[in-house]
């Protein structure tokens, strides 16, 4: 998602699904941004289930940053 300049912003184990076939997606409540063209994107107010301490002050965050810290 990240080379193709996308952050998912809400991952975590809760957001995996599979098939139990070696197939397996990622799923989103429309909480991804697409940070195209944008050179340093920050995202503040992200909701997610596991975010990173900033985010979750209130702050501001690099979106592929947030995405590192939820894995």
């Amino acid at each position: 998602m990240h080379s193709h300049q996308m952050a998912h912003l809400d991952i975590s184990l809760h957001n995996i699904l599979t098939d139990y076939k070696s197939h397996y997606a990622f799923i989103d409540f429309e909480s991804w941004r697409r940070c195209a063209g944008i050179p340093t994107p920050l995202v503040r107010g992200a909701r997610g289930t596991d975010v990173p301490p900033e985010l979750e002050r209130g702050g501001w965050s690099d979106p592929y940053k947030a995405d590192v810290w939820s894995l």
